[in-house]
C-alpha cells in the first residue's frame, strides 16, 4: 500500500490529536515495511497556526523531523511562483495542469482555477506581493491530491471532511485515479485487514 498523508495529518501529530495515534501506528507499519507512506512537499506552503508562511522549504524539513518523519519522502508539486519555493517545485507539461484543473474544479467548483482570472472577480491586485489566502489554500489543496495522484499513491489518508472525504467529491476524486480516501482509522484498519489475509 503506498500511502499519502495531508497536511491535516501532520497538523494531527504536531498537536496530539485523536488522529494522532493512528497516524503513528501507520509510520510504524512504513518502518516496518509493511507500507510506503509519504508526505507532499505543498505541505510547506501551508498557512501555519501563527496565519503566517514558511521562509523557505528547510522550516518545512525541521517540521516534519520533529514530528518523525524526517525518513519519509517528500512529494514535489508543481512550482507556482508565490505559492511554491523555487527549490521544491516542478514544471509541468499541459497533461500534469490539467489532472491539476481536474482536481481543482472538483474540490473548487466556484473558485477560479487561474490567479488572474480570481483576483479579477474578486477586485483583487494579481501583482500583489502576497497570494490571497483563500486562493492560496484551495491550491495548497488540490496540489496535495495532485500530488498523489501523480505519483502513483494508491491510498489517501486525510480527515478532511470538507474537501477529500465529501461523498460529492470523493468519487470523483477516486474516478481520476485517488484510488482510497481514508481517514487514519480507516487507513490503519485497510492495512491490518489486508496483512491478516497473508498471515
Amino acid at each position: 500500500m503506498n500511502i499519502t498523508l495531508d497536511h491535516n495529518c501532520l497538523i494531527a501529530l504536531e498537536n496530539n490529536e485523536n488522529n494522532a495515534p493512528f497516524i503513528k501506528e501507520l509510520l510504524a507499519m512504513h518502518d516496518n515495511k509493511q507500507v510506503i507512506m509519504r508526505v507532499v512537499g505543498i505541505g510547506a506552503s501551508e498557512q501555519l497556526s501563527d496565519r503566517t508562511y514558511a521562509t523557505n522549504f528547510a522550516e518545512f524539513k525541521t517540521r516534519i523531523a520533529g514530528i518523525g518523519l524526517a525518513h519519509l519522502e517528500i512529494l514535489q508539486p508543481i512550482a507556482y511562483w508565490g505559492v511554491t519555493f523555487w527549490d521544491w517545485g516542478i514544471y509541468a507539461d499541459d497533461h500534469m495542469v490539467q489532472l491539476e484543473r481536474n482536481i481543482h474544479e472538483i474540490l473548487f467548483p466556484n473558485r477560479e482555477f487561474e490567479y488572474t482570472k480570481f483576483c479579477e472577480k474578486k477586485g483583487l491586485n494579481p501583482h500583489s506581493t502576497e497570494v490571497d489566502r483563500k486562493w492560496r489554500n484551495a491550491k495548497c489543496d488540490a496540489l496535495t491530491m495532485w500530488s498523489h495522484i501523480y505519483y502513483g499513491g494508491n491510498t489517501f489518508v486525510t480527515d478532511d471532511t470538507c474537501a477529500f472525504l465529501r461523498e460529492t467529491k470523493k468519487p470523483r476524486l477516486i474516478t481520476l485515479g485517488a484510488g482510497d480516501i481514508l481517514t487514519p482509522a480507516g487507513a490503519v484498519a485497510k492495512v491490518k485487514a489486508a496483512l491478516s489475509k497473508h498471515i
